[in-house]
């Protein structure tokens, strides 16, 4: 096979068996750069108050909730970054049940110490979005097949380029023709893979690295930079958790030795460790939200480690920048609007793909006793992915995290099962039917 068929077959099948999984990926990541903004508009009443002159002490609201929650133990204070936000007081059960687990999420207002109302995060909007995106709503295996599609995205990509590269030379840039569809959509294709080829093969490779990411780490023998584990560990775990914590104390340290961190959460050890670890945000970085951090000692509240990824290696901050560009949560919402444009690209890329191949197979499809037209044939994905979407949604709202994912892994790897067997008997049948000197 010519290099050039070559490099048409490896596009054309890469965007076929993908194709579906990267609009799909696409629409949802767009939606996904939001997740935050919807919580707000969605939930005003959780995220936003009136600034006041005075907080309250942060320890006695902490004590205050745990109070009313024996059942779970604290895990973390998220805090605000803006005046009119909110405390985030999170709470882990202390016996999780596999179909219902429970992250639960108490309110706060800071200034006043009234609790503005309570959740469990797992039957939100904003984890169902993260969770649709980040894993296909899929418990095992999800995360891996995302970054396989990201690798899809990045094959597809670059055979794009040297396929249609030498086209984009003979033909002014913009031009559409509009001899039939085939030829306008690959028209489209053209002009927007080429337009958006740069965001294309960064999301491709975040997305395929973030995926993979924990098969990466073991077979590059590559741990977090940012990780730190207490040795000798100076509790048991049930010491470490009934160990009192002054989280105003906590807070004022971590100013005090790390003087531009942005602390937005503090988070005590529950291990043994006999820690506090603050995590959060330098000014002016690009990197993966909540990655520098302090870790304090429980008893003092000295510093046991620091770690700012300005001043880290240059692999650490490789290791940090991926999710960050992935994901454009560095440069406020104006950047995020620029991501959401960009970020739909390659579902359009797959939709255009998709219409060029079914009009180039039109002659063979209409041979077929099931043929579907155009129209029709698009409708049903779309329908499909918007029907799934939907029966996910009201399932994770309603039930969290655990029924959803078990319709999904049922009906995923039921697909995959049944399509494997319907292959293989078509193939068997195939060859029993066939006369024996054909075989032979």
């Amino acid at each position: 096979m010519k290099k050039k068929n070559r490099l048409w077959a490896i596009h054309s099948w890469t965007g076929l068996y993908a194709g579906i999984a990267i609009a799909f990926l696409s629409l949802t990541g767009a939606a996904a750069l939001f997740r935050s903004e919807f919580d707000t508009l969605l939930n005003p009443g959780l995220r936003i108050v009136k600034p006041g002159e005075t907080k309250m002490t942060m320890s006695s609201v902490v004590e205050k909730v745990k109070a009313q929650h024996p059942d779970k133990h604290l895990f973390e204070v998220e805090l605000p970054v803006h005046s009119t936000g909110t405390w985030n007081i999170r709470l882990l059960a202390k016996e999780q049940e596999r179909l219902f687990p429970v992250f639960w999420e108490v309110f706060v207002n800071p200034y006043t110490g009234e609790m503005l109302g309570q959740r469990n995060y797992y039957k939100t909007f904003s984890y169902y979005l993260r969770n649709l995106h980040v894993r296909f709503y899929e418990g095992f295996y999800g995360r891996q097949i995302v970054g396989l599609a990201g690798l899809a995205l990045l094959v597809s990509t670059i055979t794009g380029l040297l396929i249609y590269g030498r086209f984009m030379k003979k033909q002014a840039f913009g031009t559409i023709r509009k001899k039939n569809l085939r030829i306008s959509q690959a028209d489209y294709h053209k002009l927007i893979g080429s337009a958006a080829l740069i965001f294309n093969l960064m999301i491709a490779i975040t997305g395929a690295w973030l995926g993979l990411q924990p098969y990466l780490q073991k077979w590059m023998d590559i741990d977090r930079p940012n990780t730190f584990q207490r040795s000798p560990q100076p509790f048991s775990k049930a010491d470490d958790l009934a160990c009192p914590v002054d989280f105003d104390r906590a807070y004022e340290a971590a100013r005090l030795h790390f003087p531009t961190l942005m602390p937005t959460l503090i988070r005590p050890s529950n291990n043994g460790d006999g820690t506090i670890t603050i995590l959060g945000d330098v000014p002016r970085q690009v990197y993966e939200r909540n990655s520098n951090k302090i870790v304090l000692d429980k008893k003092n509240y000295k510093p046991l480690f620091i770690y700012n990824i300005s001043e880290a290696h240059a692999g650490a901050k490789l290791f940090f920048v991926q999710e960050s560009l992935h994901f454009g949560d560095f440069g406020g919402l104006g950047l995020k609007i620029l991501y959401c444009l960009l970020g739909l690209t390659s579902g359009f890329l797959s939709i255009t793909g998709f219409i060029v191949y079914l009009e180039r197979a039109r002659k063979k499809r209409q041979e077929k006793p099931r043929f579907i037209e155009l129209r029709p044939l698009l409708w049903q994905y779309t329908a499909g992915i918007l029907a799934f979407c939907i029966v996910v949604g009201v399932l994770s709202i309603h039930w969290g995290v655990g029924i959803p994912t078990l319709v999904v892994v049922v009906a995923f790897y039921g697909f995959i099962i049944a399509t494997l067997f319907k292959k293989l008997f078509v193939l068997i049948k195939g060859r029993i039917s066939r006369p024996h000197h054909q075989i032979t």
